[in-house]
């Protein structure tokens, strides 16, 4: 083992979490390393983790806004919440003897690995869609990454797959059709978001967390997060998890009989990161074993979500992100929680990472259209 590596705590225990919860934030997530599964002593790191969470209160359309809390993962260093995900997937790639990665992205995942490749010195391979918005292609391409565009949404995974199976490089994302999701050093580095809710939100209980959901890479880090804090007595219940998504695939596979993970019908969305047409086992394991459920959200109900965050609250999400409002608000809604609890939505990215689909958004709702 590479000596920039130590052991990381088999198990989670109440004196690690709490020392720590006391460890300096400016650690970001690596404060959490005992409880991760890579622990680099001098870690790749950009700052990421320790993302606010913001009250709404009641000024939004809907009068259960004051229930709800939103965790703004726009806020890490390349606008989303991947940058969890990837800072552990690099350092679980040094670890392995690798120098590159790959991955298989229709933005987010590619711009976050193309940054902490970059980082870590590292090559770094991304197999995108020809469709993927400039401004994403951008962030891939301006950290030295080699991008690569597919018309064909599932033949992007046979690049780096073929890849990964010859030994040259680390993939970082899903590499399969039908899907999995990604490797489990990377999705356990959306524990840290369990880790850091529990330490935000110590005065209230909380009811649902809500993800915009595609393969289920947080939601299935979430549930091992707060299965770790529930295990050492540090929250008395886990929250529901509830999938936000677009197509209603994830809802259609939780109810069907022999567990039918697709491909289910998708068509263009604004929603394009969370647009696949497939459902894992990870994320119905995730679902199933918090008691949560899948909310599927319209195209109008998403554009509109996605400027209400932004007129009444002064959070500009990425429509992918900005699902997480409404499905939050239909929770509550449907006494999915207690009217005591609070909800939380995930913001996962920034709505400045496809501009365009906004000003579309804009000029269609505007006065003079």
């Amino acid at each position: 083992m590479p000596v920039n590596y130590v052991a990381a705590a088999p198990e989670p225990d109440r004196d690690v979490f709490e020392a720590a919860s006391a460890a300096d934030p400016a650690l970001g997530i690596w404060r959490w390393g005992p409880l991760l599964p890579v622990r680099p002593v001098t870690p790749t790191s950009l700052g990421e983790g320790n993302t606010p969470v913001v009250r709404l209160g009641g000024r939004g359309r809907s009068p259960h806004d004051h229930q709800i809390v939103l965790k703004n993962e726009s806020t890490n260093p390349t606008w989303s919440h991947k940058d969890r995900l990837c800072a552990l997937a690099v350092a679980a790639a040094e670890l392995l003897g690798h120098d590159a990665v790959a991955a298989a992205s229709s933005g987010n995942h590619g711009a976050s690995l193309a940054a902490y490749a970059a980082r870590a010195g590292m090559r770094c391979l991304i197999a995108t869609i020809s469709s993927v918005p400039a401004a994403m292609r951008t962030f891939m391409e301006v950290y030295g990454a080699e991008v690569h565009a597919f018309d064909d949404f599932g033949a992007r995974y046979g690049l780096i797959e073929n890849g990964g199976t010859a030994g040259d490089w680390y993939v970082c994302s899903n590499a399969s059709s039908p899907p999995v999701g990604s490797p489990a050093y990377g999705v356990d580095g959306y524990k840290t978001i369990a880790y850091e809710l529990w330490e935000q939100l110590p005065d209230r209980h909380i009811g649902a967390i809500v993800i915009p959901t595609g393969y289920g890479d947080c939601l299935s880090g979430l549930a091992r997060g707060f299965a770790d804090l529930h295990a050492v007595g540090l929250v008395s219940r886990v929250p529901k998890l509830i999938a936000a998504e677009v197509f209603g695939k994830i809802g259609h596979s939780l109810r069907s009989k022999s567990l039918e993970l697709g491909p289910w019908p998708t068509r263009p969305t604004a929603a394009f990161s969370i647009g696949g047409g497939y459902t894992t086992y990870q994320t119905i394991e995730a679902l199933r074993s918090t008691s949560g459920d899948a909310v599927s959200v319209e195209e109008a109900d998403v554009l509109a979500a996605q400027l209400d965050l932004a007129r009444e609250y002064g959070i500009y999400a990425e429509a992918s992100s900005a699902i997480a409002l409404t499905a939050a608000r239909r929770v509550i809604e449907t006494g999915l929680v207690e009217k005591t609890d609070v909800v939380v939505a995930l913001t996962t990215s920034t709505g400045l990472k496809d501009v365009d689909t906004t000003r579309a958004s804009l000029s269609a709702t505007s006065p003079a259209a």
